[in-house]
């Protein structure tokens, strides 16, 4: 196994929870992953875990919407084995033959030998690429050879820092964006003020670029405050912007909402979700909707 060990924690359940019902209504043709880490890890049930998937684990068992959702299926039966998924495994499992082509880049060399050998196993190898390298400068340069028919998951921590290439990882999702690639976009924070200093940073640079059609989401921990970290169960919040849907994804976006309000608020007290529309008419006629949590 790589040495990666935040896997299975509340952000990846928000961030993964979401990534499989995209991908299933979107069917892109293309799946990149800018920051793939593993595809499958052996539990460890650390206290993070507890917050993350355990917790959505027994909360879905009570609730039929949640235990419907694909991600829910995934990992329950992987979960059974102690294993969890990671975004590559949930990719190929969602997408499986019918997408051509996977992109996988991470700097850790153990971590594509892992989503190797789990592409073999379910038959993807073929279709399986990996790249030892950093991702924003090879994200860049496979730009232009994309397909509108792909979906680019960026998935760093940091989104705001420029890489070898010049760019940050918010650039690639508007460039991409821009040529009519489908994207989403994971970003972790640990204070209110960075939660803040990020949204403006994410809506002023889309605002930029004529990029209005879009969907956000936040989930933030009740532990989180200002400027200082009192306790550090994980990352404290975590967001995710998507970009391009399909018009039954945008329809369907307030199922998914419901499911992750379903499978953190509703059966704990640890974070608080509530929809926040705000909605703007576009001479395409395609809606701008950004769903914020705040800390309660």
């Amino acid at each position: 196994m790589a040495t990666y060990t935040h896997f299975a924690k509340q952000p990846d359940v928000l961030k993964h929870l979401i990534l499989c019902e995209v991908l299933r209504n979107e069917a892109p043709q293309v799946y990149v992953e800018t920051n793939s880490a593993c595809a499958i890890y052996s539990m460890t049930q650390t206290p993070e875990q507890q917050y993350g998937i355990y917790h959505f684990l027994e909360k879905a068992d009570d609730d039929k919407s949640l235990k419907d959702s694909i991600y829910y299926q995934l990992e329950s039966t992987e979960m059974a084995k102690g294993n969890y998924l990671g975004s590559p495994a949930l990719a190929m499992n969602v997408l499986g033959k019918q997408a051509k082509r996977f992109v996988f880049f991470d700097l850790e060399k153990s971590a594509l030998e892992n989503v190797g050998t789990y592409a073999k196993q379910v038959g993807l190898s073929a279709s399986v690429e990996m790249h030892h390298a950093d991702s924003s400068r090879g994200t860049i340069e496979l730009l232009p050879s994309l397909p509108s028919s792909s979906f680019i998951h960026i998935d760093p921590y940091e989104i705001d820092k420029k890489g070898d290439s010049g760019v940050t990882y918010l650039d690639i999702l508007i460039q991409a964006t821009q040529l009519g690639i489908k994207c989403l976009l994971w970003y972790g924070f640990m204070t209110e003020d960075d939660k803040e200093s990020l949204d403006n940073y994410i809506v002023s640079s889309l605002e930029k670029a004529s990029i209005k059609d879009y969907i956000g989401v936040e989930l933030t921990m009740n532990s989180i405050r200002k400027d200082s970290i009192l306790c550090n169960p994980g990352i404290l919040g975590s967001g995710i912007y998507v970009t391009k849907l399909l018009q039954k994804s945008e329809m369907r976006k307030n199922m998914v909402m419901d499911l992750i309000y379903r499978g953190f608020i509703n059966a704990a007290n640890y974070s608080e979700s509530h929809y926040n529309p705000r909605r703007s008419q576009i001479k395409t006629e395609l809606r701008y909707l950004f769903v914020t949590t705040p800390n309660r």
